[in-house]
Parts: structure tokens; C-alpha cells; sequence
């Protein structure tokens, strides 16, 4: 068969559309173009993953998540997009808070993704983890958000004012060791462990040294327990969740038993009493966040004590997946979950234990 195109030449090959023509002519310029159109009708969709009070973890089981997460290349951006808006409505007096505050940052050369941690690093098509995100709080945005909801995973925000929820910042990790014990026995003795959603962090005095952290720990029904994490610059959450570990019982670093948490969380209380970076505490800090801070110096030892970990924060975000549809105005509904913080208000001698040990810490902590 003979073509004649446009321009009236003659050709035996069917002509290329202008669309395929330039997608080939210039490809990273169209791959660029297509995910700008998409990002567009994401935020304008009814179908995007948080909208109308959607909970995406809700349409799936548990034993669903873990490869979900893993294997969805768009699942941090698609899951932290939609949260960039939720403060487009705040008060001009907040907005000017929050503008000095993102002043006060940039000059201080300090990027943690906006003044609430949601927003992710800028893509590069030649490099797939920034495209997966690497920065940390962005990840623990997205897993709260995907297990919990836009309105959860939002209740930190500066915007919420003295309204915003606060989470535990007192006695190392003491006060979650406690939390996490009780559930657990509770969860063991009747066959179904509280499915929860900790967001928790780490910090030092010297913000700019490279050792904060942001991450995630999800409770599941069967008692383990996922610790989710990424690294800004270094590896995104989708490649923290192939890494193995041969002293896991799961064989996934990433997956633990109660007891393999609980090593973990003595690891955090070692690196937060320490007062030099010795070869026990880089060991440390690389089976916590797969991080070698030795390699990542050149070799050089250019830890201060301003550098140690110095606190540690952490809160249950939600019991999930809540149902689709839940909004914060369910509490004033007399619905039976707390709407602040999505977790069912029953007679809950976990919460009871962790209220009166966080009393008498905060006592200590002002008596010394």
C-alpha cells in the first residue's frame, strides 16, 4: 500500500503521528511532559488514592501491603501529593508563621520536604530511587497516609496550630518499649494483634550533621512487625524492603518478630548514650538505617558529641485501615474512634499503662 502524506510526498510506511514522532525524537522531554499531565489529572481526580476520605489500605488484606509497597514505583508521590494541599485554606496569620518558618529553614540551608515533611525530591529520570523518593519523612508521610488517610497523616502539621497531635518526646524509647509490650500480650492472648501504625523519629542538637531520622513501624495481626524506612540520598523504601537479612526469621531486614524489634530499639538506646562514633556504634546506626557513616565520611572520623542522637519521638498514628469515607468530624458524630487520631476509644489498659508511665517520666525529667 502506497502513503501520501501531508506535505505530499509518497511512502510505502504508514505515517507517524506528530505524538509518536516527538515521543521518539525526544524522549526524556515526553516521559517529562506525560508525567506532568498525569501528576495535573491526579490532583483533579475523584479516583486518586486519598480522595473523599479514602483509605487505600482498607481495600486490601494484610498479607497484601508488604508487596504492594514494594513493588509500586509511584506508591511515596502518589501517596504524598494530594497532601501538599491541606493547608491552601489555613488563616493568613498561620501562613505567615509557616512562611518565616520555611525562611528560617532555607537560610539555615535545612530541606526535611517542606515545613511538614510531605514533600518529596524532585525526580531524576536517570536515577529511579529519587524517582521511588528518598527522603525519609516524605516515606513515613506516605505509609500513615496509605494505612491511615489524607486526614491522619495531616494531624502533625504546623497548620493545626496548638490543635495539631503531639507525640511522645520523653524517656528514650522507654515509653514505646512499654506501649508496644502491652499490646503485644494483649494481641497474643486473644489471637489478633492491634493493627498500628507508628510514626516515629530520631534527632541530635546538630541538625545539619546527617544522623536524623524519620521512620515507620506497622503492627500486624499476626504479632511481627514492619519497619519502614528510606534515606535521603541513599536508598528509597522500595529498596529497603528487598534488602534480606540472614538473622531475620522473615530472611527481610525490613519484617521483624517482637523479640527482633526489641533489638532494634536497644540499638537506638546504645547510639543515644554514647560520647564517641566508635566502630560498635557505626555498626549500630547501619543495622538500624542501612547507613555506613564511615564510608559516607571518606573514611574520616568527623563525629562531634553535638552529632549524638539526643531524642526520640513517636506516636501511634492510627489503628488500621480505617474505613473509607472516615473524616475528622466522626468524633462529634459520636462515632467510636477518636477522629484526631483514628485509633477505637475502648477500655484500653494499654493506653491507661503508657498515660500513667508517661507521667511519672515527665516528672523525673523536670525533678533532674
Amino acid at each position: 500500500m502506497v502513503y501520501i502524506s501531508a506535505d505530499g510526498s509518497i511512502s510505502n510506511d504508514a505515517p507517524q503521528s506528530r505524538f509518536f514522532s516527538y515521543a521518539s525524537s525526544s524522549p526524556r522531554a515526553f516521559i517529562t511532559i506525560v508525567g506532568v499531565i498525569i501528576a495535573i489529572f491526579w490532583r483533579m481526580c475523584d479516583f486518586c488514592p486519598l480522595s473523599h476520605g479514602k483509605v487505600p489500605a482498607a481495600k486490601k488484606s494484610p498479607t497484601e501491603h508488604w508487596n504492594f509497597m514494594r513493588n509500586n514505583l509511584a506508591f511515596v508521590r502518589e501517596m504524598t501529593e494530594p497532601l501538599h494541599s491541606k493547608t491552601k485554606a489555613t488563616a493568613k496569620e498561620v501562613k505567615k508563621v509557616l512562611k518565616q518558618y520555611e525562611i528560617q529553614r532555607s537560610i539555615s540551608h535545612i530541606d526535611y520536604g517542606g515545613v511538614d515533611g510531605h514533600v518529596a525530591e524532585s525526580g531524576d529520570l536517570r536515577d529511579l530511587e529519587t524517582i521511588r523518593v528518598t527522603r525519609c519523612t516524605t516515606t513515613r508521610s506516605a505509609i500513615t497516609a496509605y494505612m491511615c488517610g489524607a486526614d491522619i497523616a495531616t494531624n502533625h502539621d504546623m497548620a493545626h496550630g496548638v490543635d495539631r497531635k503531639m507525640g511522645y518526646n520523653i524517656g528514650g524509647t522507654k515509653s514505646f518499649r512499654i506501649y508496644l509490650t502491652c499490646l503485644y500480650r494483649k494481641g497474643i492472648s486473644n489471637g489478633n494483634h492491634r493493627r498500628s501504625v507508628h510514626r516515629l523519629g530520631i534527632g541530635c542538637k546538630d541538625e545539619m550533621a546527617g544522623y536524623s531520622h524519620a521512620f515507620s513501624i506497622v503492627a500486624q495481626p499476626d504479632g511481627t512487625f514492619f519497619w519502614l524506612q528510606s534515606f535521603i540520598s541513599h536508598y528509597s523504601l522500595a529498596t529497603w524492603m528487598k534488602k534480606t537479612s540472614r538473622s531475620n526469621k522473615s530472611g527481610l531486614a525490613g519484617h521483624l518478630t517482637f523479640d527482633e524489634l526489641l533489638v532494634k530499639l536497644d540499638k537506638i538506646d546504645r547510639l543515644m548514650r554514647i560520647d564517641d562514633w566508635t566502630a560498635q556504634a557505626n555498626q549500630d546506626y547501619l543495622d538500624l538505617f542501612n547507613i555506613d557513616k564511615t564510608l559516607e565520611n571518606g573514611g574520616q572520623n568527623k563525629w562531634k558529641i553535638d552529632h549524638r542522637l539526643d531524642h526520640f519521638s513517636w506516636d501511634e498514628a492510627c489503628q488500621y485501615p480505617l474505613p473509607d469515607g472516615y473524616k475528622l468530624e466522626n468524633k462529634e458524630q459520636g462515632g467510636d474512634v477518636d477522629a484526631q487520631i483514628g485509633i477505637t476509644q475502648e477500655n484500653d489498659e494499654c493506653s491507661t499503662v503508657l498515660g500513667f508511665m508517661s507521667e511519672i517520666m515527665y516528672g523525673d525529667l523536670i525533678a533532674n
